[in-house]
Formats: C-alpha cells, structure tokens, sequence
C-alpha cells in the first residue's frame, strides 16, 4: 500500500474524516500528508478524551487504530514512517488528556508508541 492508497482507504473507511480533510485543504490549499495524519492522531485522541465521550465514538477511535495498525502491516515504507512520525508521535503521554487511546493500540502501533 502506498501513500495514495493509505489516504484514500482512510477516508473511505471512516467517512468522519472528510470534512477535517475538507478542511486541511482549503486551509493549506493543497494536501500535506504528514500535517493531515497529526490532525487525524489530534481527532483520534480527542474521541477518547474524558469530555464527554461515548461509546459511539470509542468505536471509531478503534475502527481508524486497526485501519492503521493494518496499514503499517500492509504499507510501504513511506506509509510505516507517515504512521510513525504524524500518527503515534502526536499521541499523549501519561497523565495529558486522551491518554485512553493507548490502551487500544495493538502490534506495531503499541510497539512504537512505546519506544518513544
């Protein structure tokens, strides 16, 4: 899987993101993708955050780490390396806000974010 394919399979598989990739680009006026994952990781720990988050979104915030996790199995070097320093870098550290969405990491994802 290259870059193309990873964006594209994202955005596919988590229609939520759409108006924040909507939003990258008019605000960037072009597509930046290691800015747009950072939003993304930024997004995905905000559906873990201890305001007021449900369920619902939990779900989702598990849909897109295994969409990831699959990704980094599956992707190119130029994807593992995206998903390394946009997607878990941007993640929190103990004790800041979202810290949740460590606890739902698995294989390479976990790995990394550990070794940070």
């Amino acid at each position: 899987m290259n870059e193309e394919q990873f964006f594209h399979g994202l955005l596919q598989s988590l229609p939520q993101l759409e108006s924040l990739h909507a939003e990258h680009v008019e605000f960037y006026e072009e597509f930046l993708s290691h800015v747009f994952l950072a939003d993304v990781a930024r997004w995905a720990v905000s559906l873990f955050s201890d305001v007021g988050q449900g369920m619902a979104e939990e779900a989702i915030g598990i849909r897109l780490i295994n969409f990831i996790e699959g990704a980094y199995v599956h992707g190119d070097c130029t994807v593992r390396e995206l998903i390394r320093v946009s997607f878990v870098e941007n993640l929190p550290y103990s004790g800041q806000e979202g810290f949740d969405i460590h606890r739902h990491l698995t294989g390479n994802l976990r790995r990394i974010f550990m070794e940070r």
